[in-house]
């Protein structure tokens, strides 16, 4: 798939994404993640996923805490 999506402002997609309700973030996240996981291994997904981290800023990855927020823990 990495190369189905060529030419792509992600700056753009990502605030029309923004835009949406929380069932299609929510459906987008989860196709991002299952194609992720297709790639191999987790330890594949973790490396990529540190990556993109480093890439954010502290305010950016504080936003996205929320994303892996579980009730009760």
């Amino acid at each position: 798939m990495r190369l189905g999506i060529q030419d792509t402002d992600w700056g753009y997609v990502g605030a029309r994404l923004a835009q949406e309700g929380d069932v299609e973030q929510a459906e987008f996240l989860k196709s991002f993640i299952r194609e992720c996981l297709s790639w191999g291994t987790k330890h594949q997904v973790e490396l990529q996923l540190a990556h993109v981290n480093n890439l954010l800023t502290p305010n950016e990855r504080a936003t996205l805490g929320m994303l892996s927020y579980e009730e009760g823990h």
